[in-house]
């Protein structure tokens, strides 16, 4: 088993997909992407698996991501920059800040769904009358 980043990279997917187990290397692999952009400029072939990588390519990768912010540093950072929109009081912090249930931050429809962000849907039902009492 490999590890990179303290994290185990499954043995039997190509090298690309076992580095997007590692937080903050996305899923995609487009040109911008950091699992593609480490993998071309060790020449590496990123179709290749994880377990026919040899012990100095394991070696180079793990040097290369050492230098981009991964797993906890990288959710510390995301943390920090959300506690500093709540206390600069920007849009995004208003609706991040807002108890018991914080609202959609994106642009997300509200009137119909974030049942989630929302909390316990409650109607009242209007003009509700008594049953008529028989004499």
């Amino acid at each position: 088993m490999v590890r990179i980043a303290n994290k185990e990279l499954p043995e039997n997917k190509n090298v690309w997909v076992a580095l997007s187990h590692i937080h903050g290397f996305g899923k995609k692999f487009g040109p911008t992407s950091p699992s593609r952009r480490i993998l071309t400029e060790l020449n590496i072939n990123p179709l290749v698996k994880v377990r026919d990588l040899t012990p100095e390519q394991v070696n180079q990768i793990s040097q290369k991501v050492k230098e981009i912010p991964t797993e906890g540093e990288l959710k510390e950072q995301v943390q920090k920059n959300i506690s500093e929109q709540i206390s600069l009081g920007t849009y995004q912090g208003l609706r991040r800040s807002r108890k018991p249930n914080p609202l959609p931050v994106h642009g997300q429809r509200t009137r119909s769904n974030s049942r989630t962000a929302k909390g316990h849907e409650r109607r009242t039902v209007a003009n509700k009358k008594k049953a008529p009492t028989p004499k």
